[in-house]
């Protein structure tokens, strides 16, 4: 019976967000439909260095604040995440990675070389998470995806400090190879 219940509330949840979904949709104008359908959020954004970059494996979406990933297949880094990012509802999210350092990315190597390495790009708040290397260190950044100027607050803790990039990606060694994480 319990189950039967959580059944029948889960469908009606459901179908009230298709409702409200489709609602919106059909007040949009016709122009931001077609605008909205044109977008492919998986490629770079115009007009930044990464532009013709490949795609990394790290894609996917921050779930809002307080799921636990752990049960849902996620792992430690990725409820990291969500912890940290969470607030600032990133939404959707994808990696590239510099075409002059792919190899080592995909034999998931240690060491890059001096230069810019990878980008988390988080559109729906218009901005990019970089890292580059020099000297064998990490060096991170937040850039708006408008012109490419830093935007990384100084705010210790912020999500959008790189202090809590580096402090993140040292923590999780196992994934961050070489100080890149992602799902490789």
């Amino acid at each position: 019976m319990k189950k039967t219940l959580l059944g029948i509330l889960a469908i009606a949840l459901l179908l009230g967000f298709s409702i409200g979904s489709f609602a919106a949709e059909k007040t949009a104008k016709p122009a931001e439909k077609a605008a909205a359908k044109d977008v492919d959020k998986s490629k770079p954004t115009a007009g930044m260095y990464w532009e013709k970059w490949e795609n990394g494996k790290a894609k996917g979406l921050v779930p809002p604040c307080g799921v636990n990933v752990l049960p849902l297949g996620g792992d430690d880094i990725l409820q990291a995440t969500v912890d940290t990012y969470c607030a600032v509802k990133p939404g959707q999210y994808y990696s590239f990675i510099n075409p002059a350092v792919m190899k080592i990315y995909k034999e998931k190597g240690d060491k890059y070389p001096d230069g810019k390495t990878g980008i988390l790009e988080f559109k729906e708040i218009g901005v990019a998470f970089t890292t580059d290397h020099k000297g064998g260190k990490p060096i991170y950044d937040v850039v708006s995806l408008k012109d490419g100027k830093s935007v990384a607050s100084k705010e210790k803790g912020h999500p959008l400090n790189p202090e809590t990039c580096a402090s993140c990606h040292a923590g999780h060694k196992q994934v961050c190879v070489g100080f890149v994480c992602g799902n490789r």
